[in-house]
Formats: C-alpha cells, sequence, structure tokens
C-alpha cells in the first residue's frame, strides 16, 4: 500500500533544489550589489535587457561598455524627431552613425584617477576619448575636447558648463538626458591579475557539517533488529533522507566558493584625490572547503540512496522469517505488536 506512495520521495529532493536556486540567486544579487551602475541615466538596463540579469565583476568591462551604447543607440534611433530642425535631424543622425563607429572600434578609456569605483573619464591619461567626447571630436576637432577635458574630465553631462559644449548641444539633435544617456561610467584599469587560495573552514560552515555528519552517522548505525534511537519501522529512513539531504545541500552551496575583487597596487589605503594607482584584480579560492563540500555531497547521497531505497522497499530486518532444521517458520522478535493478532501459525515436521 506504501508504495503508491514513493513518489512522494521527490519532495526532499525539488525542496533542496528550490533552496539551491534560491540562495544562488540570492548570491547572484549579493554579487551585483556593489556593482556600480555603467550609466548615471538608466543604470544597468541594457545589460538586463540583452543578458537577462545583472552584471558582476566577472563581465569583462569592454562587454559592459559596449552592450550599453549599442543599447542606447537603438533607443535613440526609433524615438521621434519631428519637433527638430532639419539640421538638427542630420546632425543627429551623423552622431549616431560615428556612436556605433566609436563602439565598434571598441577604445573605451578607463577610469585613471577618480576614487569612485566608476566614473564618466572624458578622455583617459593614455588618450582613450569616452562615447560623448568622440562626438564631439568629430564635429569640432580634438583640440575642442582637450580643453573640455582640462576641467570637466570626470564630469557628468549635466555638470558639463562650457560654453562650446552647449552651443555643440543646441545644433546636435539631443538633449542634456539623452546624451546623458550615452555617457558611460568607465572602470578603473586593470593591470594585473593574480589568484589567492584560502585553505581555511570558517566556523558556521565546519559546526554545519559536523551536526549533519553525525546524523548521518546517526542513521547508518542505527541497528533495526536492537533500535536505540527509533522505534517506528520507516522513521529512521525519514530521518535518513532528511540528513542525507541536509549534506547534499550544504556540500553544493559551498561548493564553488570563488570570489574576486579589486584592490589598488601599492597603496594600503583609498585613493586620495585624483592619485589612484593602478588596479589589481584578486581571486580568491578555497580549496579545503571544496574538499570537504565534496565529501558532504559524498554522505550525503550515499545516506539518500538507501533510505529512499527502503521507504520505496519497505524493507525492514524485522519483518524477514528464517526456518528452523525441523522446517518449523520462526518469526523474529519484534514482528508482533502486542495488539496486533495473526489467524494461525503453520509447523511442518518431517520424518
Amino acid at each position: 500500500m506504501y508504495r503508491q506512495y514513493s513518489f512522494l520521495l521527490v519532495l526532499p529532493l525539488i525542496f533542496t533544489l528550490s533552496v539551491l536556486f534560491f540562495l544562488h540567486y540570492n548570491k547572484g544579487a549579493e554579487n551585483t550589489k556593489n556593482q556600480k551602475a555603467v550609466n548615471a541615466v538608466i543604470g544597468n538596463k541594457s545589460f538586463l535587457h540583452v543578458f537577462g540579469k545583472q552584471p558582476t565583476d566577472e563581465v569583462p568591462e569592454q562587454v559592459r561598455i559596449k552592450t550599453h551604447l549599442q543599447y542606447v543607440e537603438s533607443i535613440l534611433r526609433n524615438r521621434a524627431v519631428d519637433h527638430l530642425t532639419e539640421e538638427q535631424q542630420r546632425n543627429r543622425f551623423t552622431h549616431l552613425n560615428h556612436l556605433r563607429e566609436y563602439y565598434l572600434a571598441g577604445e573605451f578609456p578607463h577610469n585613471d584617477g577618480h576614487p569612485d569605483s566608476r566614473r564618466p573619464t572624458f578622455i583617459s591619461n593614455d588618450g582613450d576619448i569616452c562615447a560623448v567626447g568622440y562626438l564631439i571630436e568629430k564635429s569640432l576637432g580634438r583640440e575642442i575636447v582637450e580643453k573640455i577635458n582640462q576641467k570637466y574630465k570626470y564630469a557628468y553631462i549635466t555638470d558639463i558648463d562650457a560654453p562650446v559644449f552647449k552651443e555643440w548641444v543646441k545644433s546636435s539633435g539631443f538633449t542634456i538626458r539623452e546624451l546623458g544617456m550615452i555617457q558611460p561610467m568607465y572602470g578603473p584599469s586593470i593591470i594585473e591579475e593574480v589568484e589567492r587560495n584560502e585553505n581555511n573552514i570558517d566556523l558556521s560552515y565546519g559546526i554545519g557539517s559536523s551536526v549533519l555528519t553525525a546524523a548521518n552517522i546517526l542513521y547508518h548505525t542505527n541497528n533495526p533488529n536492537e533500535p536505540w534511537l527509533f522505534n517506528e519501522r520507516s522513521s529512521k529512513h525519514w530521518f535518513g533522507l532528511a540528513a542525507g539531504s541536509g549534506s547534499i545541500l550544504i556540500g553544493a552551496l559551498n561548493f564553488d566558493n570563488k570570489r574576486s575583487f579589486t584592490e589598488t597596487i601599492g597603496s594600503e589605503g583609498a585613493c586620495l584625490g585624483f592619485n589612484c594607482p593602478a588596479m589589481r584584480k584578486v581571486t580568491v579560492k578555497n580549496d579545503t572547503r571544496r574538499v570537504l563540500s565534496i565529501a558532504n555531497m559524498g554522505v550525503g547521497l550515499v545516506t539518500v540512496l538507501r533510505a529512499g531505497y527502503h521507504l520505496i522497499k519497505r524493507t525492514d530486518p524485522r519483518e524477514k522469517s528464517s526456518s528452523s532444521s525441523f522446517g518449523v517458520t520462526q518469526l523474529e522478535p519484534g514482528f508482533l505488536q502486542r495488539s496486533e493478532r495473526v489467524p494461525a501459525l503453520e509447523m511442518q515436521v518431517r520424518f
């Protein structure tokens, strides 16, 4: 009768997978929490639109900038321009062609001096120019954009107060907000990548692993003929299923333990003024934690398989019978409960 309910054994697995997905999603959200947006007006909407998720630290800078500019170009090309003069419409169309030319070339500046993690950078020290600066350069020449850069290198579009810039905006066919949509906030220059290994187990993971391992051992060492932990036939196997699922879960959650961050090279503190040193990308892994995770998942899998088998088959050594040398069928002690009755016992004696 119980076998028809054996499909319920998938419920712990579904629960485990659901928790894994939930925690993995939250982990991704945590990774993007401190990842500043690529644009001050629309944030990371371009990346979310193209890839269906928020960017993490692992996404290359080139991908983020190019994705953003391509997305904004598509939006601006599809906007109505009937309110613009013919000259403004022509200029707008030309600037959008230059914008496409710019992001396809892929030569973007980087934040080489501002303390913010991401910041508009008109022209970086290596000569690369920002998207809006490139449009101005194509119209007015390099000398003009270099003069703007002297005072407004890290300025947002709304903060640029240069008269030549304001005149250019009037004839460009763009609004200030639209130019703000174009302007990316660039990340720092990563000139070095290193990998570190932290072989340690934090207290919470160590305690959790110990408790679940003990629960798995209790399940495997409980003798059905002389039970000291469970008297009910199926209780111990449900306990084993829970203990095994817990071990698999905690192992899976801690298996992928890599994390990455950026740090300054040659400075222990924060950037002072606009004289930040170069940046280093650090990837930290933990091999000891990974080995423990594999062990947890292995132990949990063995326990789940054993408990699932017994729950489906309804096997219990106390239910097994044996025959004596005289052909008498004997029942193991503990098979009958005090309230249970049997119609008869069969005995065969052969001479």
